[in-house]
C-alpha cells in the first residue's frame, strides 16, 4: 500500500509541473478567473478618492472603504484571499494601476513550482534491501484501558 501511495505521489508531482506549463499567465488559472470576474464588475462601480490612500467605492446600496497601503477592503475579501476584490480593482483602475500586479506571490507560477522543487527519489524493491542485524520492530503491547473489560 505504501508503495502505491509513493508511486501516486511521484506521478502527481510530475503532473503538477506539467500543469504549470499550461498556464497562460504568471497567475494561476483559478486566480486569474476570479480576478477577471472582479475586473468586469469593478469597472462599473463608482469611486471617490481622498487623493491619498483611501477610496470609497459605491456598490449598489453599500459603500466599501479601500486602503491600498494597508491592503484592506471593508468587504474583507482582499484580506481573506489576497486577490483584489471588485472594490480594490475599481480603486486601482481609478489611479491607473493594473490589478494583476496586486495579486499575492503564492498565486504565482514561481511559488507554485517551488512547492514541487523537491522530488521523491526512487527506491529498489523491498526484496533487494540488505538484511539487518537489528531486532525487528514490534508493535507496542496492548494495554487495557481503565474501566474497559
Amino acid at each position: 500500500m505504501l508503495e502505491d501511495i509513493r508511486h501516486k505521489i511521484m506521478d502527481r508531482h510530475g503532473d503538477m509541473i506539467k500543469f504549470a506549463d499550461t498556464w497562460i499567465s504568471d497567475i494561476s488559472p483559478m486566480t486569474r478567473l476570479i480576478l477577471e470576474d472582479n475586473k468586469e464588475i469593478g469597472r462599473k462601480l463608482k469611486v471617490n478618492w481622498n487623493h491619498e490612500t483611501g477610496f470609497e467605492i459605491q456598490d449598489e446600496d453599500y459603500r466599501h472603504i479601500v486602503d491600498l497601503v494597508k491592503k484592506t477592503c471593508t468587504c474583507r475579501l482582499l484580506q481573506l484571499r489576497d486577490i483584489p476584490c471588485k472594490h480594490v480593482v475599481c480603486a486601482l483602475y481609478h489611479i491607473g494601476h493594473e490589478p494583476k500586479n496586486y495579486v499575492e506571490h503564492w498565486y504565482r507560477r514561481d511559488t507554485f513550482l517551488r512547492a514541487y522543487k523537491y522530488f521523491i527519489q526512487p527506491i529498489s524493491n523491498m526484496i533487494m534491501w540488505p538484511e539487518s542485524n537489528n531486532p525487528p520492530i514490534e508493535p507496542p503491547e496492548v494495554k487495557p484501558m481503565p474501566g474497559k473489560p
